[in-house]
């Protein structure tokens, strides 16, 4: 099978199991304040799985509530329209796209891409970035990588291979054998799945955050270097990718700021995760 090329991927964007419906309801949903309590917890009992995540990652957050969370709707009560769409979102891709075969483990990406998600969803508080959005940009910065790999996983693999030998920068081995990235790439699948402007600038930016002039690619691009400093998602490897002085400038953050909400970080982060099972 030949590598698809850019124009060509949103074609094989097919291969992936769209997003459920719950979830397309909720990503559109997210600053529609006419959304209400009933019909997102209609939505969401539409899909047993996600609600059992749920549950579980609404209890963990919780914690310390002497009331268990049982319903849909007393979780959407307890945490709100937006963290209840974030949750959702992360329940629905560590689901739906948990592949663990060939040399290649969605389970790593999601634990990086909830790292991420995270400290976006932190770092958002400084801005103003509305923080949930963050969040779900954070969860789906890297999904161009799923893509790359359902399309042609031998070539994904020589990818990932290129990269631990010649110690090089992920989005340069893509480039080698691909010819394009997963930023492109995720940009590609972001725009076949209809997902709104803000989350497709922050994965076309992530990695090029000067380049593309995005504010919450500058938060997603800061996040993602926080996320690989404080080694969330324990990926083999880590490395700490350059650091924008002009995104972070451009954020208003400064160590002083982002230092102060580290163990922060790390408590959400781990709460989630295990609540998700990732």
């Amino acid at each position: 099978m030949s590598i698809p090329t850019l124009q060509e991927l949103p074609e094989h964007a097919r291969k992936l199991p769209s997003l459920p419906e719950v979830v397309n309801y909720l990503t559109r949903s997210l600053h529609d304040e006419r959304a209400d309590a009933d019909t997102i917890a209609h939505h969401i009992n539409s899909d047993p799985a996600i609600v059992a995540r749920l549950l579980a990652a609404a209890n963990s957050a919780a914690s310390g509530v002497s009331t268990r969370i049982v319903t849909t709707k007393q979780a959407f009560l307890f945490l709100g329209v937006d963290r209840i769409a974030s949750i959702i979102l992360a329940s629905a891709l560590a689901y739906r796209y948990d592949i663990r075969h060939g040399g290649f483990d969605a389970r790593l990406l999601w634990r990086h891409s909830l790292g991420v998600a995270v400290c976006a969803r932190v770092l958002a508080e400084h801005t103003d970035i509305d923080p949930e959005l963050a969040f779900t940009a954070g969860l789906l910065h890297d999904i161009g990588q799923l893509l790359m790999y359902i399309t042609s996983p031998t070539d994904y693999l020589q990818v990932i291979e290129k990269r631990t030998q010649e110690d090089i920068p992920l989005i340069d081995a893509e480039h080698s054998i691909y010819g394009y990235d997963h930023t492109e790439a995720g940009t590609t699948l972001a725009k076949a799945w209809n997902l709104p402007g803000e989350v497709i600038d922050a994965i076309a930016a992530h990695h090029m955050p000067d380049e593309v002039g995005s504010e919450i690619g500058n938060l997603i691009h800061v996040s993602e270097v926080l996320s690989h400093g404080l080694d969330l998602g324990e990926q083999s490897n880590n490395q700490v990718p350059d650091l924008s002085e002009l995104a972070c400038a451009q954020l208003g953050l400064s160590w002083a700021i982002v230092s102060k909400r580290f163990a922060e970080i790390e408590a959400r982060y781990e709460g989630i995760r295990v609540a998700l099972g990732i």
